[in-house]
């Protein structure tokens, strides 16, 4: 009897698939900001006193070289008139024998009397004080404010899907009749 075998070896394919990956890196945006406070320089200068004493000391007798000449002057003149009037009167007195006084005894007596000390009262007056102020200076220097942006990056790395296919083992059928050794039909 004959006997019709059939041998099928089937298509192999080997598939291989790497997945589609996308690696994002990012780098984050930065704000650099830079600030410097205002500030104000401020100087006062020192104001000017000027105190002038001469008034003060000139009223109870202390005087500088002109003032003194002056008052010395001043005060000669009025002695030199005060001494013309007192000899005119010692010798009025001197003249006047009718009154029966011994004139020259009584200005003998009167040019040795002490006088007595006369206490007065004064107004001193005050120094002549001046005092020029000065302006402060301000020298005020603004804030500064800087800013710098520095962008931040998206970088992508992309491998695409990739599909490979390749042929392992191609299809055959393999037919034979057996039954007869002298006839192997194989296709």
């Amino acid at each position: 009897m004959l006997t019709l075998n059939i041998s099928q070896q089937p298509a192999k394919m080997e598939i291989t698939t790497v997945r589609a990956d996308n690696n994002l890196t990012t780098t984050p945006p930065r704000l650099l900001i830079d600030t410097e406070a205002a500030t104000v320089e401020i100087r006062q200068p020192q104001g000017e006193l000027e105190i002038d004493w001469r008034p003060f000391r000139a009223s109870y007798g202390i005087k500088d070289s002109g003032e003194f000449s002056r008052d010395n002057a001043d005060r000669g003149r009025q002695i030199a008139l005060e001494t013309i009037g007192r000899i005119a009167e010692d010798g009025d007195q001197l003249a006047r024998i009718e009154s029966g006084q011994d004139a020259v005894v009584a200005l003998a007596t009167e040019a040795n009397a002490t006088p007595v000390p006369e206490v007065i009262w004064t107004w001193l007056e005050p120094p002549a004080i001046k005092y020029t102020a000065h302006q402060p200076e301000f020298r005020p220097t603004p804030a500064r404010f800087s800013t710098e942006l520095i962008r931040g990056t998206v970088n992508t790395d992309y491998e695409p899907y990739q599909f490979n296919l390749r042929m392992v083992q191609y299809p055959s059928i393999t037919m034979w009749v057996t039954g007869y050794n002298d006839i192997d039909i194989r296709a």
